[in-house]
């Protein structure tokens, strides 16, 4: 079975805030478990919101522009 993460966890181990967290799995649409009343991220989740090429400052803008919303 895949390791889970809460919100809590997902967002330190991406060092980002909870609601970063929320803003990436949103606009990713990564899946999302809900245990009882509480969420649950798998691993492969978690690590699908990080990128792993180098983005150009305008592909950067893109994304901040996206996540808040502007």
């Amino acid at each position: 079975m895949e390791k889970m993460f809460t919100k809590k966890e997902a967002a330190e181990l991406l060092k980002v805030s909870e609601r970063t967290i929320d803003r990436l799995s949103e606009k990713l649409g990564v899946a999302v478990y809900q245990v009882g009343r509480q969420l649950r991220y798998p691993e492969s989740s978690v690590m699908g919101m990080l990128t792993k090429k180098q983005l150009s400052s305008c592909e950067h803008d893109k994304i901040l522009h996206a996540l808040i919303g502007g």
